[in-house]
C-alpha cells in the first residue's frame, strides 16, 4: 500500500479511545484491526489444537499456524523449518541458551569465552550470565565508544578469540535506538569460529532485515513489538546448527517415539515446540507480518526517522532537557530517551501521562547500559508507523508543563 498516515491511523482502534499520543511502542506496539480479526477468526471458526487431529477445524488451525510460520520465515529471509515459535523473546533467549548448554558437541575445542555488549536487554544478558557461571566461561562485554551511545566496534577484534564460543549482540538498542553494525561483528566472530546470536527484538518491524545479511546464526524477537499479540515470539536458528542442538523443553508433539525409559525427538522444528502453543497468537503474528509487508519497512523507517529527528531537535531546544539517543536518525529505530534537570524520569512520565502522552520511565531492562552512560534512568519516547508530527508537538508541550510544575 502507499504510505498514508491517515489510513494507517484508521487501522488502529486504540488510537480512537486511548492516550492521545501513544509513544511507548518500544514497550509494546498497538494492534491493527486485521490482526485482531485474524485472531478472532481462529477462535470463532477454527478453535482446535494443531498437528494432532484430522477433523475440519483441527486441519484449518494447523494450516493457519503453519502458514504463519512461513510468513515469518520469509519476513526475516529464513527457511520455514528454521523458525521455532515460542512465547516471546525472553523465552526464546532462555531456550536457546539452554539448548546450547545441553549440546556437548558445541563446547568442543576449548571454547570457554562468551562475548556480549554493555547495551544488552536483561532478557539476553542474564541468561548468558547464568550460562557463563554453569560452564565456567569468561563473559566479556563490548564497551561504548568514549562519549557515545554507540558500541566501540574496534574493540571487538581484541575481545573475540579462537576460544570464543558465543558472540551475542542486539541489533538495535531499546534505549537509544542505535542500530548496531552486526554484520561487521559477525565477520570477526565467524573468523574465530564463534556462534553469532542476534537479539532483534527492538529492531524487528522497524528496518528490513535478512538473517544472511546480518551474518547471524541465531536470532530472536517478540511478536508484540511488531503489531502482533503478546505471548508469542520467534527463535530462528540456522538449519545446520538446529539439527545438532538438543531440546531444552520437553512434552508432547516434539516426540518421534517414547518408551518407558527413553524418548527420541521429532524433526525440526517440531522437536523444539513441545505442548500446545499460543495458536491464535501465532496466527495473529502472521497477520501482523502481512500488514507490515503491505506498508513496507523501508517506508516505515523513513517515516519514523523523520519523527525521531523532529523530536530530538524539539527536546534539544528545551532548557534543562538532555537527549540520550542516537542522533543519526538513519541509524535510529525510533527511540528518543531523555533526562530533565528539573524532574525525575518517573515524575516526568507521570505528568506526561496526565496530559495524554504515553511514555516509559526507568532503565528499560538495560541497567548496565544506563550505568555506562552515567545515568540512573531515562524517560523514553518510542515512535512507530502510526505516529505523526502532532505526537511530537504533544510531547513537547507536555514536557514544558513538567518544567513549569517542577522548575520553580
Amino acid at each position: 500500500m502507499r504510505f498514508s498516515i491517515t489510513k494507517i491511523q484508521e487501522d488502529f482502534p486504540q488510537l480512537k479511545g486511548g492516550s492521545e499520543h501513544y509513544l511507548d511502542s518500544q514497550a509494546t506496539s498497538l494492534t491493527p484491526r486485521s490482526v485482531i480479526d485474524a485472531q478472532d477468526a481462529y477462535y470463532l471458526k477454527a478453535r482446535a489444537n494443531t498437528h494432532r487431529a484430522i477433523f475440519k477445524e483441527a486441519a484449518l488451525a494447523t494450516d493457519l499456524y503453519e502458514d504463519a510460520r512461513t510468513k515469518i520465515a520469509n519476513f526475516i529471509g529464513a527457511k520455514r523449518e528454521e523458525v521455532i515459535l515460542t512465547g516471546g523473546a525472553t523465552e526464546s533467549s532462555n531456550m536457546l541458551v539452554r539448548m546450547l548448554d545441553e549440546t556437548p558437541a558445541f563446547w568442543g575445542s576449548g571454547k570457554r569465552e562468551i562475548v556480549t555488549s554493555v547495551m544488552e536487554h536483561h532478557a539476553s544478558l542474564v541468561p548468558l550470565q547464568q550460562l557463563a557461571k554453569r560452564k565456567g566461561c569468561m563473559l566479556s562485554h563490548i564497551p561504548l565508544s568514549p562519549g557515545s551511545v554507540r558500541l566501540d566496534v574496534k574493540s571487538v577484534e581484541g575481545l573475540i578469540s579462537d576460544e570464543t564460543a558465543i558472540v551475542s549482540v542486539m541489533l538495535a538498542s531499546n534505549v537509544t535506538g542505535t542500530i548496531n553494525p552486526i554484520s561487521e561483528i559477525a565477520k570477526v566472530a565467524h573468523r574465530h569460529g564463534a556462534f553469532v546470536v542476534v537479539d532483534a527484538t527492538a529492531a524487528i518491524g522497524h528496518i528490513p532485515m535478512h538473517v544472511d545479511d546480518l551474518g547471524a546464526d541465531a536470532l530472536f524477537f517478540s511478536g508484540h513489538k511488531i503489531l502482533g499479540p503478546t505471548g508469542v515470539g520467534v527463535l530462528w536458528v540456522r538449519k545446520e546448527m538446529l539439527e545438532k542442538l538438543q531440546p531444552a523443553v520437553f512434552g508432547g508433539h516434539m516426540i518421534s517415539e517414547v518408551t518407558k525409559d527413553d524418548a527420541t525427538w521429532g524433526d525440526i522444528p517440531d522437536r523444539f515446540e513441545p505442548g500446545t502453543k499460543n495458536i491464535g497468537g501465532v496466527i495473529g503474528l502472521g497477520a501482523a507480518v502481512d500488514y507490515l509487508n503491505a506498508v513496507g519497512l523501508t517506508e516505515i523507517h523513513r517515516h519514523v526517522s523523520a519523527l525521531t529527528k523532529s523530536a530530538i531537535e524539539a527536546l534539544d531546544a528545551l532548557p534543562g532537557v538532555h537527549v540520550v539517543a542516537e542522533r543519526d536518525t538513519e541509524l535510529n529505530i525510533g527511540d528518543v530517551s531523555f533526562v530533565c534537570d528539573f524532574a525525575h524520569p518517573h515524575d516526568v512520565a507521570e505528568i506526561l501521562g496526565r496530559n495524554g502522552v504515553a511514555v516509559r520511565p526507568g532503565h528499560h531492562c538495560a541497567l548496565p547500559y544506563h550505568v555506562e552512560l552515567g545515568i540512573a534512568a531515562t524517560t523514553r519516547v518510542s515512535f512507530y508507523l502510526y505516529n505523526d508530527e502532532d505526537d511530537v508537538r504533544g510531547l513537547v508541550e507536555a514536557v514544558k508543563k513538567v518544567r513549569a510544575l517542577f522548575a520553580d
